[in-house]
This record gives C-alpha cells, structure tokens and sequence, in this order.
C-alpha cells in the first residue's frame, strides 16, 4: 500500500517523501532504503542539484540536511525563529548547489518573514535579508531551471491594503517586482505549493482547490453569488499538473 505522503520529490536516482512524522528515502522504483524520524511536522523538500542531498523543512522551525547515498543525517539546525507560524515552506538550493535559500520567520513577529541564505559548505548562514519592518511578506519561492533565477511571490502590508507582486530576487533585493491581484495571487500559492509537494494527493486534498469548492455554495448562499477568479471553475489535480505553472512564467506574463 502506497504511504499517504503529503510531499515526494524525485530526481534520477532518488526518492524523498515526507508524512510528517517520518522522512522516506526511496529507489527510483519505489523501494524503501530508509526512514527518519528525527523531525516532526516535517513536510517540505528539496533535493540538490548534485542529486545525494535532500534539505526537509519542519514547521518546527528546523531544517534537517540528509545525504542520500550514504543514508544518514548530516546537519539538524534551527532556521526559523518561530514555529507553525511560516507554513509551507519550501526551501530551494541554488543551481550551483552553493546555497540554501529559505523563507523564514522572524523572531516575536511570527506575521512577518525573512529571506535567509545558508552555504552548502557545512549549512552555515550567510546573509538574512528583509529582517528588519512590516512592509514585505514572502509567500513561496521558485528556482527558473533555465535563467537560475530566484522568484519570489508574496505582499507589501500598506496602511489599509495589501499589495501582491511576483518579483525576481537579483542577490541583494528584489527587482522588476510586478503586481497581481488578490486570486492570481491565491492561485499560484496553492498552485506552487502543490507542485513543490510533487503533485501528491495528499497536498491536493488540503489545498484551495479542493476546500474552495466545499465552502463557495454556502458563502454564496449567505452573501450572494461572487466573483472568485481562477477558482469560479473546479481544477482535479490532473489539469493542475498540465498547467505547469511557474512563478519565472508568471513575472514574465506581467512584464
């Protein structure tokens, strides 16, 4: 019986899948070489260009690093100052496999997040940035595998409002951050979050694109019918992985 892993990542040679309570390493047919149970509420992969590392993010606020081929844990370090309140995300190595990126939160101001830059040398931080005020909040992050490119999407908190954008990271800031509106915004999240996940049944059932459909008759019943943008139509996970959404596509659609 397959297990019901909210996240499974391949590459060529392995496969990393995540319960929550348990991190699998697979074959590439799908035979178990290992588990770990040294994390809780671990969900989030991501696997290293050179293909025998994997980084698990829990929402305990604690990455763990493992290698693959000699199955074994090679680092277990905090990254996020708070816990719970940063969900869903996914960390992301750098094309070069020189970096860890990860969106994180702040310590006291669990609302907020940061962008923090490890070394793969021996996962030790380089940089923090957007530690500081209220204005920019990360949502997700993708690598372009073509440009190598950082996406980022996420919110500005203005005064009364909240302004969503996709933006390209350029290393030090943000550039050519182009806006979206509220349901664009809310579908690629839940979208990329799913993708991220490895299309698994498990991401799909807690997404928007199941609950949404469950909740719209009875708020619309309450309040009368809405427009609710790309989620007015139903999408099975199917159609979803047909799409291929990208977060680079999305930045260069709005340029």
């Amino acid at each position: 019986m397959r297990k019901p892993f909210w996240s499974l990542v391949a590459n060529g040679r392995y496969q990393v899948g995540c319960t929550g309570q348990t991190v699998y390493v697979l074959d590439r047919a799908g035979n178990e070489l290992a588990r770990f149970r040294d994390m809780t509420y671990a969900y989030y992969p991501a696997l290293h260009p050179d293909g025998d590392i994997a980084a698990v993010f829990s929402n305990n606020g604690v990455m763990a690093v493992y290698s693959l081929s000699e199955l074994r844990l090679v680092k277990k370090f905090r990254v996020s100052a708070v816990n719970a309140t940063q969900t869903g995300r996914f960390p992301c190595f750098s094309p070069d496999g020189r970096y860890l990126y990860h969106i994180e939160g702040r310590k006291g101001d669990g609302c907020n997040s940061r962008l923090s830059v490890y070394s793969t040398a021996e996962y030790q931080l380089v940089r923090r940035l957007f530690e500081e005020g209220q204005e920019t909040v990360f949502d997700c992050m993708e690598i372009d595998e073509k440009t190598g490119g950082l996406f980022l999407l996420g919110y500005f908190r203005r005064e009364n409002t909240l302004d969503y954008f996709v933006a390209r990271w350029a290393g030090e800031a943000l550039t050519d951050v182009r806006p979206l509106d509220t349901y664009t915004r809310d579908f690629y999240q839940s979208a990329i979050h799913i993708k991220q996940s490895g299309y698994t049944e498990t991401s799909y059932q807690w997404s928007d694109f199941l609950i949404n459909p469950k909740i719209k008759p009875e708020i619309e019943r309450s309040f009368g019918p809405a427009d609710w943008g790309p989620f007015n139509r139903e999408y099975t996970l199917e159609d979803l992985k047909r799409m291929d959404l990208s977060l680079s596509r999305l930045w260069e659609g709005r340029g």
